[in-house]
């Protein structure tokens, strides 16, 4: 998506172009994984005990994406939210890499 921005300055006049947007990209969910769920459920996703392991209850990723969002933003139980440093993008590419990377890799 290009964004458009024209800045005028003494020298001239700047165009979207010659900017870096860069900051407005989404973090992947391996980034996100890594920056904030890493702490309680470890590299692999099973976590220390039954609470923080992802995948002790099957049916626990199977709910839908909206339930498990708004627990990845909002919080569930002794787990935080992340609506103040997350997007739902971020959100959801986070939830995708759990179910397909980290699943897959734990088999």
């Amino acid at each position: 998506m290009k964004y458009l921005a024209i800045i005028l300055t003494i020298g001239g006049a700047w165009t979207a172009n010659d900017l870096n947007f860069s900051f407005l990209t989404a973090r992947t969910g391996p980034e996100v994984y890594e920056a904030f769920c890493v702490s309680c459920h470890n590299y692999d996703g099973r976590g220390a005990n039954r609470e923080t392991n992802l995948f002790a209850d099957r049916r626990r990723l199977r709910n839908a994406d909206g339930e498990l969002i708004t627990s990845i933003l909002d919080g569930k139980n002794e787990m935080p939210g992340y609506s103040n440093v997350l997007t739902y993008e971020e959100a959801q590419n986070v939830l995708n890499y759990i179910r397909e990377d980290l699943k897959r890799r734990g088999r």
